[in-house]
């Protein structure tokens, strides 16, 4: 197998595990300033080269977590940031990514989530293809194993748990390492083993290039909108509730132009909100059952205003119809008694014969005015009535989505109760954990 003449490594893992002092170890010189265990995240992104046995390996020191969780924006974009300023570092990519552990150093929950977050930077499956353990404190393993006998190999198969997962998935790609020997027989033969172990990775003719950076984008943008979920669920729960309550408001108006204005300028509130939603998901899906929300909201106002147009409409044609009922029916008066009274002017049996003729027409006439009058008057009534049931039905949406926004509300206030309470204990345990070693210092 021919190897590269040039190594290239990024150096990735949790502030306080040895990331800088492994970089100067395989470097040889002291070039990466170790950072204190509660430094944050690292400023800037620094990196070396240096020669070995005729290869160049070029070092560079990329984004160290120290808090896991990762809840300021601060904290987040410096990683971003750095993550990116490392990969434009070097062009042509990385042949491995050096994940650096700590031996004798429980991998607990904060450690998983650090990789969780770092899958999100650099895409699921880089851990996989392209990560290398490099577990330090090797000077610490050698102190127990002349003590217990066991191997490195052998400790590394007795392992469960979370390390064990994490060790398979990079298909148990783990070098020791120890960074404060100073015999150089050491330091050459784990260097050695480290390049052999990148070697047989980049066999397959693989770096990660900014092509695989790009590709975990939408899971990077993803980890920004997590973030700020929270503040965005409290103002666009607020906004919703707001209009809501103002919709409820509009529903009892009975005046058509003044009730069809304000809902308008509701809809434009609500459309606002809905874009607004939209922009800050970025089309992550972060912010689902939010964006849900407001969608509704914005349709059942639109759902409003249609049915308020309709129902006017409805009630014009329905006047107009009356309207022209009554006007041919006072015609028809109007002709019968204007005949009437010209045969009045004729003083004949015959003309009287017909007068009363005509007195018994008008009369039935009269007597169907009055019908239909009755009639229109029940129609008007069932209308009216039909109108109502429409207006309740269109209430009881306005119900359900009040109901929804309170399930939701009730999630997010217990989500962030939630989060409180962890932040808290979170904050209880490391807490702790400073005073037993203060305690152990002293």
């Amino acid at each position: 197998m021919m190897l590269s003449s040039d190594v290239d490594l990024l150096l990735i893992g949790t502030t306080g595990n040895g990331k800088s002092a492994a970089g100067n170890s395989i470097l040889k010189r002291r070039a990466f300033k170790s950072g204190g265990v509660f430094s944050s995240v690292t400023k800037r992104i620094d990196y070396e080269v240096s020669d070995f046995n005729g290869r160049i390996l070029k070092i560079v020191d990329g984004p160290g977590v120290g808090d896991t969780r990762m809840n300021t924006d601060e904290a987040v974009k410096l990683v971003l940031n750095a993550t990116a300023e490392a990969i434009a570092t070097n062009p042509k990519g990385y042949h491995a990514f050096l994940l650096v552990v700590k031996y004798g150093h429980r991998f607990t929950g904060e450690e998983q989530e650090t990789i969780a977050f770092l899958k999100k930077i650099f895409g699921e499956s880089f851990v996989k293809q392209f990560c290398v353990l490099l577990m330090t404190h090797g000077d610490d393993f050698e102190i127990e194993s002349e003590d217990t006998g066991q191997t490195f190999e052998g400790w590394c198969r007795s392992q469960t748990g979370a390390f064990k997962s994490i060790l398979s998935e990079c298909n148990n790609r783990i070098v020791l390492f120890n960074n404060i020997t100073k015999d150089e027989d050491i330091r050459d033969k784990q260097l050695r083993q480290l390049l052999s172990v990148v070697d047989r990775l980049s066999s397959k003719g693989q770096r990660y290039t900014d092509t695989n950076f790009e590709e975990a984008r939408d899971a990077r943008t993803r980890i920004l909108v997590d973030l700020q979920e929270p503040l965005i669920r409290e103002e666009t729960m607020q906004e919703t509730s707001l209009i809501l309550q103002k919709l409820e408001q509009i529903q009892a108006c009975g005046h058509f132009e003044i009730k069809l204005d304000l809902l308008e300028k509701l809809l434009v509130r609500a459309k606002a909100l809905f874009t607004s939603t939209l922009n800050l998901d970025r089309g992550t899906g972060a912010i689902h059952e939010i964006f849900l929300t407001v969608k509704t909201l914005k349709s059942t106002i639109s759902d409003e205003i249609k049915f308020t147009i309709r129902s006017q409409e409805e009630i014009q044609r329905y006047n107009e119809k009356q309207g022209e009922i009554k006007r041919k029916a006072d015609e028809e008066t109007e002709r019968v008694r204007l005949k009437f009274e010209l045969i009045l002017n004729q003083n004949t049996l015959e003309h009287q014969r017909k007068i009363e003729i005509l007195r018994q027409q008008k009369k039935s006439h009269e007597e169907l005015e009055r019908k239909m009058n009755t009639k229109r008057e029940r129609s008007l009534g069932e209308h009216m009535n039909k109108l109502e049931k429409r207006r309740l039905k269109q209430g009881h949406k306005t119900e359900k989505l009040e109901k929804q926004y309170g399930q939701t509300k009730e999630k997010n206030d217990r989500s962030i109760l939630n989060k409180m309470l962890s932040g808290i204990l979170a904050f209880q345990e490391n807490s702790q954990l400073v005073q037993l070693k203060v305690h152990s210092s002293s």
